[in-house]
């Protein structure tokens, strides 16, 4: 399958309805993960959850190869709405969105944070964001705002903004390299 020239940013975004399921959880969208990062045009992921109340508190980033990812085989008979399984019911206010404006997504360290704004908000956080437009799925915004705290920036007072999440990262950002050393180390042991 040929797939668009550039990069895109595809973020998912749920809630988990039952929280007593959430290692269970954890381990399946990690699987899910690693399922995800064996398609050819799909490059990178992360996971976050907010820190803040949310209606989608958790959050991934993955970097594919634009829309054309998503009428391959692999996904379409694999993952999306169609490769959740039993977890389907388990979530609510799941959104997928395809965005362009970033030509990869960033590596975000457990030192650091993510924060969402929705078009439409000012803020003076002296944060630097990425202004991503929404191209794809299921389009339910038009653009986002995306900025990577350092270790030194405050996000106090962000938090109750209303439109803007901060996420602390789940993990750090893998890609097929980071699975297949995994794999190799398990294999050893």
């Amino acid at each position: 399958m040929e797939y668009e020239e550039f990069m895109m940013i595809y973020m998912v975004e749920m809630n988990l309805i039952d929280l007593s399921r959430r290692l269970e959880w954890d381990q399946r969208y990690f699987d899910h993960i690693k399922m995800l990062l064996s398609f050819p045009g799909f490059h990178a992921t992360q996971r976050f959850e907010c820190i803040n109340d949310a209606s989608a508190p958790f959050v991934a980033l993955h970097h594919v190869d634009g829309l054309g990812f998503f009428k391959s085989h692999a996904y379409r008979n694999n993952a999306g709405p169609a490769g959740t399984g039993e977890w389907r019911n388990q979530m609510s206010n799941w959104n997928r969105n395809l965005f362009d404006g970033l030509e990869t997504m960033p590596d975000i360290k457990k030192d650091q944070m993510l924060v969402l704004i929705e078009v439409g908000g000012e803020l003076n956080s002296g944060l630097d964001f990425n202004w991503l437009r929404s191209v794809g799925l299921d389009m339910n915004v038009k653009c986002r705002g995306l900025a990577v705290t350092n270790p030194f920036q405050s996000i106090e007072g962000l938090i109750d903004i209303p439109g803007v999440r901060a996420l602390n990262p789940l993990f750090n950002r893998l890609t097929k390299n980071d699975i297949f050393e995994r794999r190799g180390c398990e294999v050893k042991k």
